[in-house]
């Protein structure tokens, strides 16, 4: 049975480990917050492009015009970009990110269609890798 002291010293040990984690989520929600704010900031901008790209394209309705952008095209090959982190601090996000890169191939597989990894991040390019896939672009 453990004496007093070491009781003692796990329960501060468990505080201090609460208090790290608290510091912790407390970053990662600013982190969140702030992109969810450069996010917000670039609509104006998107909004403004899809416009100006509509309005193009109402223009050239009864012309013949011959832009790239325009065209309706066949899709060969689909690119699946898999964004991971570093580092293993993430919980589930990089485990969640790569299985559903995996089931969104299998679906295209079975639509007869090609794809491709884009990789981003230590953990997916390790997955990869292991698994013989290893395209990074």
């Amino acid at each position: 049975m453990p004496n007093l002291k070491a009781i003692r010293d796990r329960i501060k040990s468990v505080k201090n480990t609460k208090k790290i984690t608290e510091a912790m989520r407390l970053v990662a929600a600013a982190k969140v917050r702030r992109a969810q704010e450069q996010v917000t900031a670039t609509r104006p901008f998107a909004d403004r492009l899809a416009q100006v790209l509509y309005g193009l394209l109402n223009r050239l309705q009864f012309e013949e015009a011959n832009l790239p952008l325009l065209k309706q095209r066949e899709v060969k090959c689909v690119g699946l970009l898999v964004v991971t982190g570093d580092r293993g601090l993430c919980g589930a996000y990089n485990t969640n990110v790569i299985r559903r890169a995996e089931n969104r191939a299998k679906e295209l597989k079975a639509q007869g269609r090609d794809y491709k990894y884009i990789l981003v991040g230590r953990k997916a390019i390790q997955y990869f890798e292991r698994q013989g896939v290893g395209s990074r672009e």
